[in-house]
C-alpha cells in the first residue's frame, strides 16, 4: 500500500493546505444526530422489576427483583444471548431480593443489598461464577440499604448511596469492596445523597446521575484524587432510571421525575468532554425499575415497571442501536471539521477508532486512505444516509453495512477482490447467480432518496440494483438497458416510462453511476461519473415498496439480469443529493 513519507507535521500542513484550497474549512459544521434505532427482542421468561442486569462474555445476567410489591421477591437468574435472541435458565441466587445493584470484576457477578422483604433491607454480598453456575457468600457490605448503586474501578466495586427502609431516607455514604481480598472500605462520602440513582464509569471516573432527592443532579468521584466534581444537571429529572455507557457518552433512560408521576420512555445522552447533554429517541416501553448494559455497543433494557404504583412488572426487552457514520470520530451525528482535526492528531498511528479505511475495519495506520474516506462523508449526519456497502471485506459471505443496520448476504459464489476496487476492494460477480441480498432498507414512494455504485463490466441487459416486492411493488432501480448498456432506471411503474440515458456503462471502465428521486417536485436524475446526464421533463408517481434489496440481480432473479463484473462502494441516502455533493462523490 502507498504510504506517505512525511514527519508528523509535515502530514499536519499537508492535509489542511489541501482542504483549505478545496474550501472544505469553511464548511459549518451540522447539527447533532438523530436516527438510533430500538428494536424489540425476546421477552424475559420473568416478569420483575427492581431487578439487576450485568454482562459476561457477551450474555446478560438478569438477577433478582420483584413481582408484586407486597414482597413477592425473586431468586430468579435468566440469562439472555443477544446473538441467538435466546434466554436460559440458570442457578438461583441463595437471597431472594430486589433493588440489588450487580457488578462484574475478573468475569464474576457480585450481587450486592437490596430488599429482602418488604421494608426490610439487606447488606448481603453474593458472587456468581457464569462458567460454572454456582454461588459463594462473600464478606457483608457495612451499611444495610437498597436502590444503590455499583461500578467498578481498577477491579473495585463502589457502592454508592442507596435507600434506607423502613425508616425512608436516603444514604450519601459510599463504600468499596475489593474482590481479592474480600474487604471493605468507606470512603468520602457523596455531596448529595440518593437512592434509587444509577452510576457509570469513564475514563476511571464514576458518574452518578438522578436519583431521590438529587433528582437531575450529576456528580462525578475519581478515585485517583478522592474528590467529588458537580457537573451539568440532567435535563430531565428522574430517579428509578439506568444508564449506560457507548462509545464514551452516557445514555441516561427511563424512571420517573417523582414518586406518583408519569413513568418516562426519554433518552438523554451525556457528553463528559463537554459537558453536554442530547436528547435522543425515546425507548419504546415507558418503565421504571428496569436494568440496562451493553453488548457489542447495544443497550439492552430489561424488565423493569410499567408503573409507579402498584408496581407492575415487565418482561419486555429492547435493544437500542446507536447509528453513526465511520468518520464521525466524535460520535456526534456528523462529519465536521471535529472530526479532521481527530484523524490529524492521529496521523501514522495504529489507531482502531480512527482506522476506518479500507472498510469496515481498517488497514493498520491512519493515513490518506483514511482522509478519503472521511472526506466522502464530509457535512453528512447520521439521518441523512440509510446504508453504505464499501464492499471492501476479504472474505466470507456477509457485505457489511458501514452505518450498522442493513448487513448484506452474499448467494452464489461472488469473489472479494480486496484490491481491485475502486476504492480498496470490490465484489466481483460472475453473472450467472452472484449477487447480494439486503433486508428493507427504503421505501420509495414514502420519500426522497439517492443511491449510487461504482461498477466495472457488465453487459446490457444486466442489473445493478433492484428491490423485491415485499407487501408492495419493486422494480429494478439502476441496470444496463438491453440495447446498448446504457444507464437506465425502472424506478416507477406504467403509465410512467423508464428513464433512459445514453450513457454506456457496459465499456469496462469503472463508472460511478446513481439514481436520484425528489418526491417533491416528483423528478427522477440519472448520474454517471458525477456529472447529470438526464432527468424526467414530466413529473411522475411514486410506487411503494418495504422490500429487501438485491445488488447484482433482478427482483425476480432472472438468469439474464445477473451482473458480470466488479461492484464497488454501494450507498443510500435518505435526502437529495446536489449536483455538487455527486460530483464530489464521483472524485
Amino acid at each position: 500500500m502507498k504510504r506517505l513519507n512525511c514527519t508528523k507535521i509535515s502530514n499536519f500542513v499537508w492535509i489542511l493546505t489541501i482542504l483549505m484550497l478545496c474550501g472544505v474549512l469553511n464548511t459549518a459544521p451540522m447539527a447533532l444526530a438523530a436516527g438510533d434505532i430500538w428494536t424489540t427482542r425476546a421477552d424475559m421468561p420473568t416478569p420483575r422489576f427492581g431487578l439487576s442486569v450485568s454482562v459476561v462474555d457477551g450474555k446478560i445476567y438478569a438477577i433478582g427483583g420483584g413481582r408484586d410489591p407486597f414482597a413477592a421477591l425473586l431468586s430468579q437468574v435468566e440469562a439472555y444471548d443477544p446473538v441467538t435472541n435466546t434466554w436460559t435458565k440458570k442457578a438461583d441466587m441463595p437471597t431472594r431480593r430486589c433493588f440489588l445493584s450487580t457488578s462484574v470484576v475478573d468475569g464474576k457477578i457480585y450481587a450486592i443489598g437490596g430488599d429482602t422483604s418488604a421494608n426490610q433491607d439487606t447488606s448481603t454480598v453474593e458472587e456468581y461464577d457464569p462458567a460454572t453456575d454456582t454461588w459463594t457468600r462473600k464478606a457483608d457490605m457495612p451499611t444495610e440499604r437498597c436502590l444503590l448503586s455499583t461500578s467498578v474501578v481498577n477491579g473495585k466495586i463502589y457502592a454508592i448511596g442507596g435507600w434506607k427502609d423502613p425508616e425512608n431516607f436516603p444514604f450519601a455514604v459510599v463504600e468499596v469492596y475489593d474482590p481479592s481480598t474480600d474487604t471493605w472500605t468507606r470512603i468520602a462520602d457523596m455531596p448529595q445523597a440518593r437512592g434509587a440513582h444509577s452510576t457509570s464509569v469513564i475514563d476511571g471516573k464514576i458518574y452518578v446521575i438522578g436519583g431521590g432527592t438529587s433528582r437531575s443532579t450529576v456528580e462525578v468521584y475519581d478515585p485517583a484524587t478522592e474528590s467529588w466534581t458537580a457537573k451539568a444537571d440532567m435535563p430531565t429529572a428522574k430517579e428509578y432510571l439506568s444508564t449506560c455507557v457507548v462509545n464514551g457518552k452516557i445514555y441516561a433512560i427511563g424512571g420517573i421525575p417523582h414518586s406518583g408521576s408519569l413513568v418516562l420512555s426519554t433518552v438523554e445522552q451525556y457528553n463528559p468532554a463537554t459537558d453536554t447533554w442530547t436528547a435522543k429517541p425515546d425507548m419504546p416501553t415507558a418503565r421504571l425499575m428496569f436494568s440496562a448494559s451493553v453488548v457489542n455497543g447495544k443497550i439492552y433494557a430489561i424488565g423493569g415497571s410499567v408503573q409507579y404504583w402498584p408496581w407492575t412488572p415487565c418482561s419486555a426487552v429492547e435493544e437500542y442501536e446507536l447509528r453513526f457514520i465511520p468518520a464521525d470520530f466524535d460520535r456526534d451525528g456528523a462529519v465536521d471539521i471535529k472530526d479532521l482535526l481527530i484523524l490529524i492528531e492521529n496521523w501514522g498511528r495504529n489507531e482502531l477508532l480512527v482506522d476506518i479505511a479500507p472498510l469496515p475495519f481498517g488497514d493498520g495506520i491512519v493515513d490518506v486512505l483514511d482522509l478519503e474516506l472521511l472526506m466522502s462523508y464530509w457535512g453528512l449526519k447520521v439521518e441523512d444516509i440509510l446504508g453504505h456497502w464499501a464492499l471492501d471485506e476479504t472474505e466470507g459471505i456477509v457485505a457489511q453495512d458501514s452505518i450498522g443496520l442493513n448487513n448484506g448476504t452474499l448467494h452464489g459464489e461472488p469473489v472479494w477482490q480486496p484490491t481491485d476496487g475502486k476504492f480498496a476492494g470490490a465484489l466481483e460477480f460472475d453473472g450467472i447467480d452472484d449477487y447480494i441480498e439486503t433486508d428493507f432498507v427504503l421505501d420509495p414512494g414514502a420519500g426522497s432518496f439517492s443511491v449510487f455504485a461504482w461498477v466495472k463490466g457488465g453487459s446490457p441487459g444486466q442489473v445493478i440494483i433492484s428491490q423485491t416486492d415485499g407487501t408492495g411493488q419493486g422494480t429494478r432501480w439502476l441496470w444496463a438497458d438491453s440495447s446498448y448498456g446504457r444507464l437506465i432506471t425502472r424506478l416507477m411503474h406504467p403509465p410512467f416510462d423508464p428513464l433512459l440515458s445514453e450513457s454506456v456503462i457496459t465499456d469496462g471502465q469503472w463508472h460511478h453511476i446513481g439514481l436520484v428521486y425528489d418526491i417533491i417536485g416528483l423528478y427522477r436524475y440519472l448520474y454517471v461519473d458525477g456529472a447529470q446526464v438526464v432527468k424526467d421533463t414530466n413529473f411522475v408517481a411514486g410506487v411503494d415498496s418495504n422490500g429487501g434489496l438485491y445488488i447484482g440481480a433482478d427482483k425476480t432473479l432472472d438468469a439474464a439480469s445477473f451482473f458480470s463484473g466488479l461492484i464497488d462502494d454501494v450507498r443510500i441516502y435518505n435526502r437529495v443529493l446536489s449536483t455538487e455533493e455527486v460530483a464530489e462523490l464521483a472524485r
